[in-house]
């Protein structure tokens, strides 16, 4: 690799060499993000050669999601009027059970989500002809899963991968830029200090872009079939729920909660497990301190966000997802005003029989592996534990 590996100009060139000469980004709200995040991948993240292969090849394929959304809908003006109408978001700290709540939810008729080779690539080729089978997405991401779990086999552990399974969306929104995907892939710690007040409204407006593309291919495919309402899910969310709100209007959104003494440092060996495949060199004390910090500041916003409108949100406590998941289920259809019939919680303890947490290996963590403590998280998340974690243990 070269000096240029992280130039902005370069990465935009190599993605339109590879896109066959393809030139439109899209809005330029890309474009300052962009440039943060490769010079700070270039300055800071003390890549291994292997990382900035990586981590380069990251940023291109970013760039190319860009380059083919703008021209499938150059080609195809009307999916710019697909409409996506009150979605429904999962939101909460990382290590919340929004996963294993967001998967079993998805098997209900009514509801659809991104499945994880269209999140990673909801453009796709502009060749594609529509059918699931000999979609070359599919074998592209059953291909980079099974090279990460290799390159960090405890990832196994910590989250299921598979690239026919319901994905988090920060999968399809990292090509605006402006998530925590790269700070998932290395310390950065300019792009993070960027990210932390930058606008996320872009954010939205790509993802609600991208879910018009994603809508209208699953439309060709299955003609005349309606859309199903959009089911999301991602931590990701907590850093900008007004942005969320004021892109998505009628967004349902249901908050899941776990103490942080579990979460933090279980989402610290995560981000470790990930930096691990582009680094020799894994900060560990950086990693506890700058995520600590970044989901304390997000959830403190957060709470003002919810007090201001909480009609628009619905609970749910991890034990709940765990040992009463009808319940559960049953209070978020009530929530967000569609039936429930027996069928649907049907599918979904078939979902859950099927994909038992004890048929992947065990996690294990704990705060002082990341330089935390006890103290400094009851501290940092005070107010969120006073009125969502501690009343609960009462």
């Amino acid at each position: 690799m070269t000096d240029s590996d992280f130039e902005p100009d370069d990465l935009l060139q190599a993605a339109s060499h590879e896109n066959g000469g393809l030139t439109d980004f899209g809005d330029d709200t890309y474009a300052e993000p962009l440039a943060v995040a490769a010079r700070s991948l270039d300055r800071e993240a003390r890549l291994s050669a292997t990382g900035r292969m990586i981590l380069r090849q990251r940023l291109i394929g970013y760039l190319s999601q860009r380059l083919l959304l703008e021209e499938w809908i150059r080609r195809h003006p009307e999916i710019a009027d697909e409409e996506i109408s009150a979605p429904v978001v999962i939101v909460g700290l990382p290590r919340t059970g929004t996963t294993l709540l967001y998967r079993m939810l998805s098997v209900a008729d009514g509801l659809t989500a991104p499945l994880h080779y269209e999140a990673a690539s909801v453009a796709p080729p502009l060749d594609w002809d529509f059918r699931v089978e000999g979609d070359p997405r599919i074998a592209a991401a059953d291909a980079s899963i099974a090279a990460m779990n290799s390159a960090a086999p405890e990832l196994l552990s910590i989250y299921p991968f598979e690239s026919m399974a319901p994905e988090e969306d920060i999968f399809i929104s990292g090509a605006s830029f402006r998530t925590t995907s790269i700070q998932s892939a290395a310390r950065v710690p300019e792009f993070e200090a960027w990210l932390a007040d930058a606008d996320r409204v872009p954010l939205y407006r790509y993802l609600r872009r991208s879910l018009q593309l994603l809508q209208w291919q699953r439309r060709r495919r299955q003609p005349p079939a309606l859309p199903a309402r959009w089911l999301l899910k991602t931590p990701d969310h907590i850093h900008g729920l007004d942005a969320l709100a004021e892109v998505f209007p009628d967004v349902r959104v249901v908050q899941t909660h776990r103490d942080p003494m579990q979460t933090i440092p279980s989402i610290c060996s995560f981000i470790r497990a990930l930096h691990s495949i582009s680094t020799d060199e894994v900060d560990v004390m950086g990693i506890g301190n700058a995520w600590s910090a970044m989901f304390a500041r997000s959830m403190t916003r957060a709470l003002r966000i919810r007090a201001a409108e909480p009609e628009r949100f619905c609970d749910v406590w991890y034990d709940d997802t765990v040992k009463a998941p009808r319940r559960v289920a049953e209070e978020i259809f009530a929530f967000i005003e569609q039936p429930f019939p027996d069928s649907a919680w049907d599918e979904m303890q078939r979902w859950r029989d099927a994909n038992q947490r004890e048929a992947r290996p065990s996690h294990q963590y704990s705060l002082e592996d990341f330089g935390l403590s006890k103290e400094r998280i009851a501290t940092e998340f005070s107010e969120y534990r006073d009125l969502y974690i501690l009343p609960e243990r009462s």
